[in-house]
């Protein structure tokens, strides 16, 4: 194809939006991108796409990169071409065609010579660029906003000269190398802050570095997303009087935050919208489910167990999911995590459809998946020993091959296992907390995390003074609870003897409400143990008898042994 150039190159192509004065914390992907923009350089692909999470700062990051690109001498003496292709709102998408239509018009070609169709227009456009690039006119392309491949790939250069840039929500199989964007750090999330408050309101207004705590708590609360961040920005200079302890306290309230996060135009929910209405009912119904799992990150056999599927196609589910950047990949194959926001608007969404999405049942089989693999994990190789009659109940056989598999699913879980134990659960719905704190205090016991075992007990302690808490199941776990706890507790550790005493004082009550004689043995074996601990001999020795009469009047002999035991090991002889 024959293309006559413009004499000059028009000042179309420095049509770029403005840069952001408050951008900040993205050096390193600037200089990743200008890499590949780098004219000759050894690569495969001289087109870089940005994807992300909505409202994350792609569009910024490439117009930074572009301005910066354009001022480097040489590198597009060209100049760009830039359009927003708008791909995820439904009423202003650009199809190719007409995007292909604005920069054909950008380039010089007269409008009566333009061809209609699509490929005669991609054809034309590839073949512009080309001759720019040889007759020393280098363009670099932008394109942003890009939702499906076929939205963009007419758009590509493919002279091996002409570099572009593309962004999306989606990891998009165009053969471009991939750059997907993260938050910004802390550090860097309190910077932008700071600069949007004083660009808005001038270098005066230091309530940002004034306030550094609350402007931490800020940063948190909107998850160090740029769009959240520059939204609490907004607030902040809408009232120059309003300090940042104000707007910290009003994003505290999880269930709030997203309608706060929002000023005019702008909202993070509407962003997050855009994404998830894009979603097809089964993917739909996974990302609301997922917010179900309280902790940190979900694997894929949770998962699984959440939507009640085949495991291969909760994979396939997961991974397009993480596509669309409203999931991500964790730190290992095999798990996945929600932004903080984003999980609060699945959140949202799943109690909207809580009904068609069965999420209570999804709860529950979540847990039952908890429950019976901690079961499986702390009786590999009969764990249960020291807990003694106080054991939780072998609910499965064992699905571990030995101890250390055993142990590194616990350690690898522990994060959503202790969530799961101390996340709030409807009224009469306690016991599958209470379960599965049995087991994960015995664990947490064993590799001496003594916070989490104490944060355990507290929300076991918690339970057993709703009206349905004072039952069999939380005695028995609190009594097993407390020996771990005296087990490690000393006069150096007074808070875990104090806990421990809390859960054997309400366990022993408990059974002595329900008149569990046996039990009530037993709970005071232990707490003769506990007093012992804390050099009450005379009052151990007294507790240790209680438990020997109780034993000899319900006629359990193993008690009656395991009694004297005691007494003999602690050396209380002389105390009774």
């Amino acid at each position: 194809m024959n293309v006559n150039l413009p004499q000059t190159i028009t000042p179309a192509l420095g049509g770029l939006p403005p840069v952001s004065a408050v951008f900040t914390g993205r050096d390193r992907e600037i200089g990743e991108l200008l890499q590949v923009l780098e004219p000759g350089a050894a690569q495969t692909a001289s087109a870089a796409l940005v994807a992300g999470l909505a409202g994350i700062g792609k569009t910024e990051l490439v117009v930074q990169t572009a301005r910066r690109a354009l001022q480097k001498q040489g590198s597009f003496p060209g100049g760009v071409l830039f359009v927003d292709m708008f791909g995820y709102d439904p009423e202003r998408r650009l199809p190719p065609e007409q995007a292909l239509d604005g920069f054909l018009r950008a380039l010089g070609m007269p409008p009566q010579d333009i061809p209609p169709g699509l490929q005669d227009r991609s054809r034309l456009y590839r073949s512009a660029l080309a001759a720019l690039a040889g007759a020393g006119s280098r363009i670099l392309v932008v394109l942003d906003n890009v939702s499906t491949a076929d939205q963009a790939r007419p758009l590509l250069p493919t002279d091996g000269l002409t570099a572009a840039l593309l962004t999306s929500r989606d990891t998009l199989d165009l053969g471009a190398r991939l750059f997907e964007l993260d938050v910004v750090d802390e550090t860097s999330a309190i910077d932008m802050l700071d600069r949007a408050v004083r660009e808005a309101r001038g270098p005066g207004d230091t309530r940002v570095q004034d306030s550094p705590d609350d402007a931490a708590a800020i940063a948190r609360s909107c998850g160090d997303l740029p769009l959240a961040l520059r939204i609490a920005a907004a607030l902040l200079a809408d009232s120059p009087a309003r300090p940042l302890s104000s707007l910290a306290q009003a994003l505290a309230a999880q269930h709030l935050r997203l309608n706060r996060l929002r000023r005019q135009e702008r909202a993070v929910r509407s962003a997050f919208d855009l994404s998830y209405a894009r979603l097809d009912p089964l993917h739909a119904r996974l990302f609301r489910l997922l917010s179900l799992n309280a902790g940190p990150d979900i694997s894929t056999e949770a998962a699984a167990w959440l939507a009640a599927s085949d495991r291969h196609e909760t994979e396939e589910l997961l991974q397009n999911l993480a596509r669309t950047h409203l999931i991500e990949p964790g730190r290992t194959w095999g798990r996945w995590r929600l932004h903080d926001l984003v999980r609060l608007y699945a959140d949202e969404t799943g109690k909207i459809h809580a009904k068609a999405d069965d999420r209570e049942d999804a709860r529950r089989r979540l847990y039952t998946h908890y429950i019976f693999s901690a079961s499986a994990a702390m009786h590999t190789e009969g764990y249960m020993i020291r807990a003694g009659v106080f054991s939780p109940p072998s609910l499965t056989d064992s699905r571990f091959s030995g101890r250390g598999e055993a142990f590194a699913w616990l350690d690898e879980e522990r994060p959503n296992l202790m969530a799961a134990v101390t996340a709030p659960q409807a009224e009469g719905r306690h016991g599958r907390n209470v379960l599965l704190a049995w087991f994960v205090g015995l664990y947490l016991s064993s590799r001496w995390r003594f916070d989490d075992l104490v944060a355990v007990t507290e929300t076991v302690l918690a339970v057993s003074h709703l009206p349905d808490g004072s039952n069999g199941l939380v005695a028995k776990a609190l009594a097993a609870l407390g020996r771990e706890l005296e087990h490690h507790g000393s006069h150096e550790q007074p808070d875990l003897l104090a806990c421990a005493f809390d859960a054997q004082t309400r366990a022993l009550a408990i059974f002595r409400e329900r008149r569990a004689r046996r039990w009530e043995a037993w709970a005071l074996v232990n707490f003769s143990r506990l007093l012992h601990a804390d050099n009450q001999l005379r009052k151990a020795g007294e507790a240790l008898a209680q438990a020997a009469a109780i034993f000899h009047e319900v006629g359990d002999q193993d008690g009656v042994g395991a009694a004297d035991s005691v007494r003999d090991s602690l050396k209380l002889s002389g105390q009774v």
